[in-house]
């Protein structure tokens, strides 16, 4: 009769250990686990190393001054100046020839002359402008004259054209008006009444702050 072979199957195929085998085989088994196992942990590392880029050393971050700095040293090499406004030209003939308080009667004023010389009632001509009554209690200016009725301060280029299109021989005038005068040849002036009298002096008065330009009617 013929007997198996030892540790093994009909086919010839090697049969699992005997508990004396296995005994002696365990630590040299255990040891190639433990190391088939750290070198794929090894592996998996190497390869996320590999899929992120980075190696052994983390790379350095940037610092603050790389990113900063660029801009400002770009800003010190081309500081931005202000251009310089011209300054706006003054008005041609706007200047201020004199400027004061002025009682205004019948005998007028002379506006060429500086200060404005008061006209003698003496005279059989007299000067212009002047004040007189109008009506029973009114008063006016005498002259050419235009009422200034425009909502901003009166200036001389105003005034010159205000008398160039609307001139009277006289306007009517209460306090608070405004009134553009000129005589002529002379420089244009603007009367402010600021107090009317009707029963003062030989054809009533008018007390007026009165600026004159250096600017006449005709150049």
């Amino acid at each position: 009769m013929t007997q198996p072979p030892p540790y093994g199957d009909p086919m010839g195929a090697p049969s699992a250990p005997g508990p004396a085998e296995a005994e002696r085989r365990s630590p040299v088994m255990v040891w190639g686990v433990v190391a088939a196992a750290v070198s794929a942990v090894a592996g998996v590392a190497s390869a996320i190393a590999a899929f992120t880029g980075g190696g052994s050393e983390p790379s350095a971050a940037p610092t603050v001054s790389s990113v900063v700095s660029a801009p400002a040293a770009e800003s010190a090499a081309a500081p931005v100046s202000a251009t310089p406004k011209p300054a706006p030209a003054p008005a041609a003939g706007g200047a201020v020839r004199w400027t004061g308080k002025v009682v205004l009667g019948l005998e007028g004023i002379d506006l060429a002359q500086v200060p404005p010389v008061k006209g003698s009632s003496d005279s059989l001509s007299f000067l212009r402008p002047a004040a007189g009554r109008k009506g029973s209690s009114g008063m006016e200016v005498k002259g050419t004259s235009a009422l200034w009725t425009e909502t901003g301060e009166p200036t001389a280029q105003g005034c010159r054209a205000l008398l160039q299109m609307q001139s009277h021989d006289q306007v009517d005038v209460v306090e608070g008006d405004q009134v553009c005068v000129v005589h002529e040849g002379s420089p244009i002036g603007l009367l402010k009444v600021t107090k009317t009298h009707y029963m003062q002096g030989g054809y009533g008065e008018l007390d007026a702050e009165l600026t004159v330009w250096d600017l006449r009617l005709k150049r």
